[in-house]
């Protein structure tokens, strides 16, 4: 009896051992989790990478992408944006006309994606196996764009399938589950959002605001808020809630003043951060007035050049200094305290939470 009892209680250890061995994440590398940031670096020196930020033991390290892959070139120039989709992470460079196609676990290329259409890329938004990317297309003689479109790719393959005419300077990218959605700023020259319908690759609407739409969010309700940069100088920015079923405008908060061109909302999705200058104001969904003063007042800042919100709560804010040496990322608790800042590579532009 003794020893079946110990045979048993033998085998029942080793059957939970294994157990817990199946249903733990295997460990697929060291960017698993944790926070990337998008450096767009100089402008024509091809000097574009990632920064990796530990938020648990607050390490941060530079350049994970040259690192990865040999150590001898960057990412490419000008690294406008990172989208992830499963382990694939899609590196969007808008100077050098391609797309960079890692694991984001490890940050190892695995293929490079080019075409002559891919003209300035801005953005990109993977839709069941198609990879949707914002592009401002070419200039003209006097650097005025002259046409902007939507590429789709089939991520398998990384082959073209269509290309979805938009207005002029299509930047930003939210899909929300049925429409995806694609803000036209072109400095301030376009004031329209495009409807785009994944299931036939159709443009059926454009959404008309006011000058230079940019960030776009969803609320608690799902409802699509915009907001808008307006013209340079003339302090007429624009907070924007529209139903993504009718695409009615339901809400208008004027914000006098020209604010940065992102959006971000708490992790419960009932209040909306965005900025001015290196002051960050916190609006609540319901509201349908401008907060009378800042969420924070990011005094250490000098150029703040992106904005985000982990799903823990916590406020990054990228300082791009000079757009010329390394940048600096500073990250602010849920009420607007100053937690701990780290450095960047040059001109931070985006934040991605694994």
């Amino acid at each position: 009896m003794k020893i079946n009892s110990i045979l048993f209680f033998a085998l029942a250890f080793a059957v939970s051992v294994v157990s817990c061995t199946k249903s733990s994440d295997p460990v697929k590398g060291k960017y698993q989790t944790g926070v990337l940031v998008a450096n767009q670096g100089n402008f024509g020196s091809g000097n574009g990478d990632v920064t990796y930020f530990n938020p648990s033991s607050k390490v941060s390290e530079q350049a994970i992408y040259k690192n990865a892959n040999g150590g001898t070139s960057f990412s490419g120039d000008v690294l406008q944006s990172i989208s992830l989709d499963g382990d694939k992470g899609y590196l969007v460079l808008s100077g050098s006309n391609k797309i960079e196609v890692v694991d984001n676990n490890t940050f190892t290329l695995s293929k490079t994606f080019t075409d002559p259409k891919l003209d300035k890329p801005q953005y990109l938004e993977v839709i069941n196996d198609k990879a949707y990317i914002s592009v401002w297309g070419p200039y003209n003689s006097n650097f005025l764009l002259t046409r902007s479109y939507i590429l789709v790719m089939d991520t398998k393959t990384l082959a073209l399938v269509d290309t979805i005419t938009t207005d002029l300077g299509v930047e930003n990218l939210l899909y929300n589950g049925k429409y995806l959605f694609a803000s036209n700023n072109n400095f301030g020259g376009s004031n329209t959002v495009s409807v785009i319908d994944p299931s036939t690759d159709k443009l059926i609407k454009q959404i008309v605001l006011s000058a230079g739409p940019a960030g776009m969010v969803l609320d608690a309700n799902g409802k699509l808020w915009v907001i808008t940069q307006g013209t340079f100088g003339s302090n007429n920015g624009v907070l924007y809630r529209i139903n993504p079923s009718t695409f009615a405008i339901e809400q208008v908060i004027d914000l006098s003043t020209n604010p940065g061109n992102s959006i971000c909302t708490t992790p419960d999705k009932k209040s909306i951060y965005y900025s001015v200058n290196n002051q960050i104001y916190k609006i609540a969904i319901d509201a349908t007035s401008t907060p009378t003063s800042p969420f924070i007042n990011a005094s250490d800042v000098v150029t703040l050049n992106a904005l985000a919100v982990s799903n823990v709560g916590d406020i990054y804010l990228g300082d791009a200094l000079n757009y010329s040496t390394a940048g600096m990322a500073y990250v602010y608790d849920s009420d607007g305290n100053l937690k701990t800042s780290f450095p960047t590579g040059i001109t931070p532009t985006q934040f991605v939470f694994k």
